[in-house]
């Protein structure tokens, strides 16, 4: 899967070691991020966590690297879900990372929207998802791709809470 920022994008095939070597390494990097706070959980806990993402059904993991990248920079887990107002599917996402040397290039916007190329294509009605309040850079980028439920936010977000978006498709 490609898109028009010259980014690829592709689902990560657990099987592929170095699809699994990148998936560890980019949750690690997230989660040592400040809005993550859980620097403790390493690539080796990450490679355990990847055995059981292999193995659950609806888990959707996605890649992603610049066009010029030799390297995975970007990642988006999402899992299938079920919608009894919209009676139907829907993908929620649990995380999205992008590498600090490839921010601001698009990545996580091609990812989001392949995702939602695969839930339309899947006739699935929505996705959801769930962002710290101080995340402001993740509210950005929900916010100019459409997700509601982000408005009319504080200005000074409290520490510990977590706002739920939604984007219907």
């Amino acid at each position: 899967m490609s898109d028009a920022h010259d980014h690829d994008v592709w689902i990560c095939d657990f099987t592929d070691a170095e699809d699994r070597a990148d998936f560890a390494r980019l949750m690690a990097e997230f989660a040592a991020e400040p809005v993550s706070a859980s620097p403790h959980l390493d690539a080796a806990h990450f490679a355990r966590v990847a055995d059981d993402l292999a193995r659950r059904a609806g888990s959707l993991v996605l890649l992603s690297a610049r066009g010029e990248s030799e390297v995975t920079e970007g990642i988006l887990i999402a899992f299938e879900g079920y919608s009894s107002f919209s009676r139907g599917p829907l993908f929620n996402v649990h995380d999205v990372h992008v590498s600090p040397t490839a921010r601001g290039a698009g990545l996580g916007t091609s990812m989001l929207e392949t995702l939602a190329d695969l839930g339309r294509e899947h006739r699935h009605t929505k996705l959801t998802l769930e962002v710290s309040a101080t995340n402001s850079g993740a509210i950005r980028l929900y916010r100019r791709l459409g997700f509601s439920g982000l408005e009319n936010l504080p200005v000074t977000a409290p520490a510990g809470v977590t706002y739920f978006a939604t984007k219907k498709l």
